[in-house]
């Protein structure tokens, strides 16, 4: 219960900042919190990966941790841009990548509730671990493509000048979500390959 108030108390303040940020155009704090939220999220997910490790977990378990913090950095990314969106900054294509992203959230989410499911079981269905990381890979391939395309249109820019864009703010929550996401995944592949090992 305590870990979820905090959570929520997080969220709450990274969405407020985020959104406060957009709205005085202050390109470096936005910059910065989003980051500092995103990247908060995939550290969690790091660290409860190795206790998970360290305890011998279920591949089931460590899958549903995967799942369970890539579905909040797309929630956290699809509420921060609805609420910026609709409220601060226009942008045409709002409702399209909100919708995108809280779909993709949502099935993540319930993705892990099956996967927490068999770990409580004692059971590692082989048919959905290898749907978990299938869909692990492809979004870290989508994720990496996302970030090298940011940048390469110039659409993700360190500096204020970046905030020419309508979808300036978009484009930094899109930027550090898909690090995020790419992290996430990559070290759930690296804890389910040590898992193996261990057990062989």
């Amino acid at each position: 219960m305590a870990a979820l108030v905090i959570w929520m108390a997080a969220f709450t303040i990274g969405t407020c900042v985020t959104v406060l940020s957009a709205a005085t155009g202050n390109y470096g704090l936005h910059l910065g919190v989003t980051a500092l939220v995103t990247l908060s999220i995939a550290i969690v997910a790091v660290q409860t990966h190795r206790q998970q490790m360290a305890k011998s977990a279920k591949r089931s378990a460590l899958a549903a941790t995967t799942s369970r913090y890539i579905g909040l950095v797309w929630i956290w990314a699809a509420g921060a841009i609805l609420i910026t969106y609709e409220f601060i900054l226009t942008w045409r294509e709002t409702w399209q990548f909100v919708i995108g992203l809280a779909v993709i959230g949502a099935l993540c989410i319930g993705l892990a509730v099956m996967f927490d499911r068999d770990a409580e079981a004692g059971k590692e269905d082989e048919t959905m671990l290898s749907l978990g990381r299938t869909l692990n890979l492809l979004q870290m391939v989508g994720m990496l493509m996302a970030v090298i395309g940011l940048v390469a249109d110039n659409k993700f820019i360190l500096t204020a000048r970046g905030a020419i864009r309508s979808d300036w703010a978009a484009n930094n929550i899109f930027f550090f979500g898909a690090i995020a996401v790419a992290l996430i995944g990559a070290h759930a592949l690296i804890a389910e390959k040590k898992l193996e090992q261990a057990r062989s």
